[in-house]
């Protein structure tokens, strides 16, 4: 059988360049780099040292550390060894990473001695726990240390692979929680292969590119693409905070090729770029922005950056299954922006090769069997339903959530993903991202989807963002604008007043009811771009006051 575990394109990438600099880590105080030669050996010395304490294949690896070198080692380590890594971003919370690890089980905790801190505190997975490692100097009140085990290893020589099967598991991804509960999509050696190749085919990616790492999870792609990782100097669990000069004189020190990040740090750098004039980035050949929609405005300040030629793409997916489809750059900006700014939605770009996407009526029970009767016609918003190879097929024990997200096709036995979003496909083909399903506002003159209805409020000067609510009273749905502002902006009445005017020309007979304003939305820890419209919907509720009955404020 042929292995399709993704630790065998490091091998290959080793042999045939094994001097390139897989990882960099400028800012790092040791160690600053590490060739695809010695990640590939320093992976197989740890692979042999963690097999030692008796993990192997499908053994569950609580994984938690930033993305450093030792990150890259543990991680094709893992793959390696055919374990499970378990990846939890620890920005969710404290009480949400332990209800994930309570459900994962692992094995091993292997993460630095702030999480190590965290977990002997609240108790994490201990019930589960065998091993405990340490990324960091020493034990560190750990059975192990990382170092150890390296050099424990060293000496057995390259590490022989248990073969696996394109359906053996081979990561559990945790969802950021951004709208319910943190799940964790059930990753296969198979669907990480297909990421690869797909990611590979679709943005032409070539081996030798440097490609400069905002994203953890994106960056383990990098070395199996052959590509140099540049470790950034940043929090990656808070990349809206990202130092945008540092940022950018990396970019230029290394020649970047290759930049991966969320809307958040698209922003922070456009920004800072253009109010320090800074010219182009030359180096780069192509910008991937994901995790939530990027406006345009922020797209184009972007793409000023760029050098002629050089598109920022969007593609769209989801943990569960990604990428889906791809837009770039030319095409927002000299079409479809002015299409979402009329309340058309936010186009997401066409279907990428080997994907397969369907829209069928929005409901919200669960659905057994694959029919085609489901779709709606082209030009009807429904719900996003997805097939193909980077698909994932459930959830790691969760069967109530897996059996309402997939639906199986009886005639070939795949599993569709129901990806959560409404939109619908112009005549074209493209598809047009409406928001999320959960998000919808259904009123009695109708429903309103958020990313139709705030493009449209966003244009409005002296707004930063906005977020459609829905308010119920009396059994009655309301929707209510709340308006995200910069600190210094125009006074709140006279913003009110412009809102309320576009609110009439946009629904001269359903207008939007009230406007409030709440400066510095919450969202989502992972890419600091999500909005937690849920939170926003209970803070509405209380400002308007349980007297209010729905009448224009």
């Amino acid at each position: 059988m042929t292995t399709v575990n993704v630790a065998s394109h490091l091998a290959l990438m080793a042999a045939t360049s094994p001097d390139r600099v897989a990882v960099r880590e400028p800012h790092a105080r040791g160690r600053m780099s590490m060739t695809l030669r010695e990640l590939h050996e320093e992976s197989d010395a740890l692979a042999h040292g963690l097999g030692h304490l008796g993990i192997g294949a499908q053994s569950r690896v609580a994984l938690m550390v930033p993305p450093k070198l030792e990150f890259f080692t543990l991680a094709f380590a893992l793959f390696k060894l055919a374990a499970v890594p378990v990846m939890i971003d620890p920005g969710m919370g404290v009480k949400n990473v332990g209800t994930c690890l309570h459900e994962a089980e692992p094995l091993a905790f292997v993460g630095i001695p702030k999480a190590h801190v965290a977990r002997r505190l609240f108790g994490w997975a201990k019930r589960s726990l065998r091993t405990t490692i340490n990324v960091g100097t020493g034990r560190f009140y750990c059975h192990w240390s990382i170092s150890e085990l390296v050099a424990e290893g060293k000496s057995a020589g390259p590490f022989v692979s248990p073969v696996v099967s394109p359906d053996d598991m081979a990561a559990i991804l945790f969802t950021s929680g951004s709208t319910g509960i943190a799940k964790g999509a059930v990753y296969t050696h198979g669907i990480f292969s297909q990421q690869v190749q797909m990611l590979k085919s679709t943005y032409g990616i070539q081996p030798g590119e440097i490609d400069l790492c905002t994203f953890p999870l994106f960056a383990l792609f990098g070395p199996a693409l052959g590509m140099t990782c540049i470790i950034p100097d940043m929090n990656p669990a808070r990349p809206a905070t990202i130092d945008a000069a540092k940022t950018i004189a990396t970019i230029e020190q290394f020649g970047v090729t290759n930049l991966f990040g969320s809307p958040a740090v698209i922003r922070r750098l456009g920004d800072y770029a253009n109010q320090n004039r800074t010219k182009t980035l030359p180096t780069l050949r192509r910008v991937l922005s994901a995790g939530a929609p990027a406006s345009a405005p922020v797209i184009e300040r972007f793409v000023n950056l760029l050098a002629p030629g050089v598109q920022l793409f969007t593609p769209y997916g989801a943990t569960e299954s990604l990428p889906v489809a791809n837009i770039g750059s030319d095409e927002i900006l000299s079409e479809t922006r002015h299409l979402t700014d009329a309340g058309h939605g936010i186009c997401v770009g066409r279907p990428v090769a080997g994907m397969t996407v369907r829209i069928i009526g929005i409901r919200d029970d669960a659905i057994a069997e694959w029919n085609d009767a489901l779709c709606v016609p082209q030009g009807t918003i429904g719900e996003i339903v997805v097939r193909g190879p980077v698909v994932t097929k459930a959830y790691f024990r969760r069967p109530d959530a897996t059996k309402l997200a997939k639906i199986v096709d009886p005639h070939t036995g795949e599993i569709l993903h129901r990806m959560g979003d409404v939109g619908y496909f112009d005549a074209t083909g493209r598809l047009w991202f409406c928001g999320r399903k959960s998000h919808r506002v259904e009123t009695p003159y109708g429903t309103l989807f958020t990313d139709q209805i705030e493009p449209m409020f966003n244009t409005v000067e002296g707004v930063f963002r906005t977020a459609l609510v829905g308010i119920e009273r009396q059994c009655t749905t309301y929707p209510v604008i709340c308006v995200d502002t910069p600190a210094r902006g125009m006074a709140w009445v006279n913003l009110e007043a412009t809102l309320g005017l576009r609110a009439m020309e946009i629904d001269p007979v359903n207008p939007i009811v009230a406007f409030l304003r709440y400066p510095g939305f919450p969202v989502d820890v992972r890419h600091n771009s999500k909005i937690f419209r849920e939170k926003l919907a209970v803070w509405a509720s209380r400002k308007l006051g349980r007297t209010w009955k729905g009448t224009p404020v």
